[in-house]
């Protein structure tokens, strides 16, 4: 028989052994995540803003922001990313160390473009809802008119030069009842010019027709 004395020893052997086994406080594998951006993946509607992050094993870290093609995606030092047209690029943050870098896939969705005398029909919204269009014309032009109309419900149109219209901001916005509207603009200037249509309430079935007279 094991002597009580030899019995406790042993015990008290086995408990540390089994604290040092169980014990994760000293080296492992590294589980850290590294350098990360949020979002990693995203799609931007073209003339929208997203805001980059970077941070460091979960942490924010100071980077250096670079997109790879500013004709599709621009990004400002602290992250503001801004969608100027259709298409993909990688926006890349470099970590100040340098010798850690992430990239972030951007994807800008395009706004329709609209081509004069060709309607868009069968157009629809919920109520609150947004859709935006566009038409570049030359220096030159006589007129310029947008005309809503037809369908149900109660869409409002919007135009501006330059820049998507908002419901504050914009060149001309008719605010008429219903989906009949139009703007109408003499000598135009050259230039981008965009569309919104904002559901006052539900629509659906709505014509938009953009019309340049040379």
């Amino acid at each position: 028989m094991m002597p009580r004395s030899a019995f406790r020893l042993s015990c008290a052997l086995l408990a540390a052994f089994a604290v040092v086994a169980c014990d994760d406080d000293g080296p492992s594998g590294s589980d850290e995540p590294g350098l990360e951006i949020t979002p990693l993946f995203t799609g931007i509607a073209e003339g929208d803003t997203l805001r980059l992050t970077a941070t460091l094993n979960g942490q924010p870290v100071a980077v250096t922001w670079e997109s790879e093609h500013d004709s599709v995606a621009t990004v400002t030092p602290d992250g503001l990313v801004t969608a100027v047209s259709g298409g993909f690029t990688p926006i890349t943050a470099t970590a100040s160390s340098g010798n850690m870098i992430r990239s972030a896939s951007i994807t800008v969705i395009p706004i329709p473009v609209l081509v004069s005398g060709t309607a868009r029909t069968g157009l629809s919204g919920a109520t609150g809802s947004q859709q935006f269009f566009k038409i570049t014309i030359p220096a030159g032009i006589s007129e310029l008119k947008f005309t809503m109309s037809g369908g149900t419900g109660d869409a409002d149109l919007y135009v501006r030069l330059g820049a998507r219209p908002t419901l504050a901001v914009f060149d001309c916005a008719p605010f008429a009842g219903g989906n009949a509207e139009e703007c109408t603009f003499a000598d135009p200037d050259a230039g981008t010019w965009y569309v919104l249509l904002d559901a006052f309430s539900a629509y659906s079935g709505v014509r938009l027709v953009a019309t340049v007279t040379p």
